[in-house]
């Protein structure tokens, strides 16, 4: 009997060391495969971080005055005119394209943009806003407005960090550094563009809804009045949902708006403004370039030059529009609750919505999506989250292209990422949350 137990320990024993070797080199394998994964992972953003970094280079330069980036081609000069015209009590002028070139060429010295003139699409009241930079020479008032836009990047980066409060710290390291590295926010700084002040507007409101602080999130949502086709879907839609409180902010700033853009430009030019900017979709030049939108008007253009100037592209584009905003009203159907898991679903399909409708969506403000790709990351479950995080790399290296596959290749590559990212969120998104919040992963409890 001792012999038979010493065998069958011996047995034992060898089995034991063969499973605990065969664990030992199954955990080695997967350090290894995770250990490979990361390296890929940090190749792959240093790759398209040099994107970011180049044209964050260059948008230094051109801050200390290197004209061959300065602001003679940029998109600065147009408000910089306007915010000139209404300080010169010349607000009435401020969409007469003519009256508005002669303004950029006094500020300028030679004609701006790539065909003489950059036109005006924002409300007169931005332009208000705006004037104290008039006060200031033409690259003066442009330091001093990129200095503005990088006040407004280190502040996204601290809402960004409270967005991505329920994920490990390296995830939320690693969505700042995404964003502080993502080619349209240097590209915006360097024309001189608004495009930050959306994305903050975007991100507080997102976390004061979410924090039931719903009259300070009207106050939040405000500065999407400068884009007032921005607010139209989100407005609409916390009507709808009888969300009064963002209204009692909300309604008299935007009456306050419309008041005095009436008093600089005048009852007839102010109740022309909607349509002037809708009829400028089908302009080819002035600012405007379809075929480097990021809209439906944007995906139209690849077979269309100017899809709003024929009738076909037109009603295509309408009818996407309707769809996509039909669509995403039916995700927010029932009761709207803030703090649930299905609200940053919602969130992300309004955002995607409000891109894709957006008739004059630019690479500059592709930002907007980011605060809602946080929460839905944020929100996810752990063992989801690299599956979307790939994803969300995936757009981050479509938007390191910049404008090249529109411009020379006439395909909308980050345009349809997003219109198929919409989609699969409305098939998909809210039926994995709800997995999550059963389970208890993943719930976004620390906003």
């Amino acid at each position: 009997m001792s012999a038979t137990a010493s065998i069958a320990d011996e047995g034992v024993g060898v089995a034991v060391g063969a499973l605990a070797r065969g664990r030992r080199a199954r955990a080695v394998a997967i350090a290894r495969s995770d250990g490979a994964r990361r390296a890929q992972w940090a190749w792959m953003f240093g790759v398209f971080a040099i994107a970011g970094g180049v044209e964050a280079v260059q948008t230094l330069f051109a801050f200390f005055g290197d004209e061959s980036l300065l602001w003679f081609h940029q998109d600065f000069p147009a408000l910089y005119a306007a915010a000139q015209m209404v300080a010169g009590g010349s607000g009435r002028l401020l969409y007469d394209t003519a009256a508005l070139a002669d303004a950029e060429i006094a500020a300028a010295g030679q004609p701006v943009g790539g065909t003489g003139v950059l036109a005006y699409f924002n409300p007169p009241f931005f332009a208000a806003l705006l004037a104290p930079l008039s006060w200031l020479p033409l690259d003066r008032a442009y330091q001093a407005w990129t200095l503005f836009g990088a006040t407004l990047l280190a502040i996204d980066a601290w809402l960004l960090w409270r967005i991505a409060a329920p994920l490990p710290r390296r995830w939320r390291i690693a969505l700042v550094a995404g964003f502080a590295t993502l080619y349209p926010v240097a590209y915006g700084l360097q024309l001189g563009q608004f495009s930050l002040v959306l994305v903050t507007s975007w991100a507080a409101a997102y976390l004061l809804l979410r924090a039931r602080r719903e009259a300070w999130a009207g106050v939040a949502l405000a500065p999407l009045l400068i884009k007032p086709e921005l607010i139209v879907p989100v407005a609409a839609y916390l009507l709808w949902k009888r969300r009064w409180r963002v209204f009692s902010t909300l309604a008299p700033l935007t009456l306050a708006a419309v008041v005095a853009s009436i008093a600089i430009v005048g009852p007839d030019a102010a109740l022309a403004y909607p349509g002037y900017l809708l009829d400028s979709t089908t302009w080819h030049g002035d600012g405007v370039a379809t075929n480097v939108m990021f809209d439906w008007n944007g995906i139209a253009a690849m077979w269309w030059e100017r899809p709003a100037a024929s009738r076909a592209g037109l009603l295509l584009v309408g009818a996407l529009s309707l769809a996509t905003l039909a669509a995403v009203a039916r995700a927010w159907r029932g009761e709207l609750d803030a703090q649930s898991p299905r609200f940053v679903v919602q969130w992300m399909l309004l955002t995607l919505a409000t891109v894709l409708v957006d008739p004059h969506l630019y690479l500059q403000d592709t930002v907007l999506v980011v605060p809602a790709a946080a929460a839905l990351l944020a929100a996810a479950c752990p063992h989801r989250r690299p599956a979307i995080g790939a994803a969300l790399l995936g757009g981050w290296a479509m938007l390191a292209l910049g404008i090249y596959p529109n411009e020379h290749l006439h395909v909308n590559a980050f345009g349809l990422y997003v219109a198929l990212a919409a989609a699969a969120l409305l098939m998909f998104g809210p039926a994995q949350l709800a997995r999550c919040e059963a389970c208890g992963e993943g719930r976004p409890t620390d906003y």
